[in-house]
């Protein structure tokens, strides 16, 4: 009898790690954090309906971007893990990368200021402390992870290194 109750605690336990493990990555992916997000901010049927639209339109937009970026790095790499090393080509993919960059900021910029268009002044401030509180408390982008923004924990070789990713709304 004192057996099957461990193993019943045991198999509880689990089942209970693993729908947490299931819930913080769905929440690490960005799952929900725009439902959630609409939530909080009391959005219209009509506004949710015209930021929807906005943000398919701007991930038909960034995707292809992302995907460069993606294609970018991995030129990097092989440019500096060849025995002679080629600067110049490693100069101009980084030059390369950093256009992409700036061109992807603009087009989150303007993301966001096309939904704040759509949104009431009190909407507009509570989504703006949402985002000071957050990076208060050391969230950083839609990953959810917390704390160094992305530069890993205590400088560990290789940790947080690179593009950090795509924070859109």
């Amino acid at each position: 009898m004192n057996t099957r109750n461990i193993k019943l605690a045991g198999a509880l336990l689990f089942g209970i790690l693993i729908s947490t493990a299931v819930n913080s990555q769905s929440h690490r992916q960005g799952g929900e954090a725009y439902g959630h997000q609409s939530a909080r901010l009391d959005l219209t049927e009509e506004q949710q309906t015209e930021i929807t639209t906005l943000r398919t339109a701007h991930y038909k937009t960034i995707t292809p971007l992302k995907n460069k970026m993606v294609e970018l790095k991995a030129r990097e790499r092989t440019l500096l893990s060849e025995e002679s090393v080629d600067i110049k080509a490693v100069n101009k993919t980084i030059d390369e990368q950093t256009d992409l960059t700036n061109k992807m900021r603009k087009l989150q910029v303007e993301q966001e200021v096309a939904v704040k268009t759509i949104l009431t002044d009190e909407q507009v401030m509570k989504m703006q402390q949402r985002r000071q509180f957050a990076r208060r408390d050391g969230f950083h982008g839609m990953s959810g992870h917390r704390g160094a923004g992305g530069q890993g924990h205590a400088g560990g070789k290789g940790m947080g290194r690179g593009y950090r990713g795509y924070r859109g709304i």
